[in-house]
């Protein structure tokens, strides 16, 4: 994204704040937090009820995505999480059988990620902040859900109080 701002010095402080207008695809952490969304091989997501189509960021995390991808289909048992927000996680462990590659703290609603040291794999449908009951964590966002992200939230919240549901991912 490309910001342009023209402004008639009224003041130092005007002028000032107009010349520290960048571009804000040139800021560190703006390239650092979309250099993973790259790719654009289709995954599918379903559940009792429900689907949801995204991609795999294959091109940002090209070894996670290739694991992924060769793992498919998978059956993922889910509950919601404790301590992280909107997400819910597997209930069993994964072995991916690669190192943490790109890992953030904050997923996007819609990310889908894996937790290398835990084996888990997650979706966040909201709000959240990868934590443990240490403190931070940190996770591979591999995908993110690109249609049907309502429905897909729907069917996580009721995680809460109904338990354990099973996607299946292809």
């Amino acid at each position: 994204m490309v910001v342009v701002t023209r402004t008639v010095a009224v003041d130092d402080e005007t002028e000032r704040r107009a010349m520290s207008v960048e571009d804000a695809s040139s800021w560190w952490w703006q390239q650092r937090w979309e250099s993973i969304r790259r790719g654009g091989t289709p995954i599918s997501l379903a559940w009792d009820g429900g689907a949801a189509t995204g991609v795999l960021f294959d091109q940002g995390v090209p070894h996670t995505a290739a694991a992924v991808l060769a793992a498919l289909p998978l059956h993922v048992p889910v509950v919601h999480v404790a301590w992280s927000g909107e997400m819910v996680m597997s209930a069993r462990t994964y072995d991916l059988h690669i190192e943490r590659e790109n890992a953030v703290r904050l997923p996007r609603p819609g990310d889908l990620t894996w937790d290398p040291a835990a084996g888990e794999l997650a979706f966040a449908y909201g709000t959240a902040e990868c934590r443990l009951p240490s403190g931070e964590n940190n996770v591979v966002v591999y995908g993110a859900i690109t249609h049907g992200l309502e429905d897909f939230a729907e069917f996580c919240r009721a995680r809460r109080f109904e338990g354990v549901g099973e996607l299946r991912i292809a």
